[in-house]
């Protein structure tokens, strides 16, 4: 049975996301053991919320500015460590990596997130 507060929390979930582990897959052509991306989530509700924490010391290059990233999910999903995480919310889509174990509380988890770089 859900709650009247799960339900509630859950109505601010306006994102959706997909999970993927990586594993190790045989290259047929090669033989080698090759890392692959596997799906174990998608269209899961979640919301991202986002802090800033400002620099605290004085350096010789642009301030450093740093933002914190977490994830609000039911508690009833698994997302292990270093899984990649791809969020869609308010028209917008990042990609994202677990950066460790899950705060779970009663109705809820949050995960702290941290954005993935992408290069050219």
């Amino acid at each position: 049975m859900v709650s009247t507060y799960q339900k509630a929390l859950q109505k601010l979930w306006d994102g959706l996301c997909d999970v993927y582990i990586r594993e190790t897959e045989v290259n047929k052509a090669n033989g080698r053991d090759e890392p692959v991306w596997r799906q174990t989530l998608h269209g899961q509700p979640c919301r991202l919320s986002f802090s800033s924490v400002s620099a605290t010391t004085a350096r010789d290059e642009a301030a450093l500015v740093q933002q914190v990233v977490k994830l609000f999910i039911s508690k009833e999903v698994e997302i292990p460590p270093s899984s990649k995480i791809v969020v869609t919310q308010e028209g917008r889509t990042g990609t994202y990596v677990n950066t460790g174990e899950p705060a779970v509380y009663h109705y809820h988890q949050e995960i702290t997130l941290e954005r993935k770089e992408t290069w050219a």
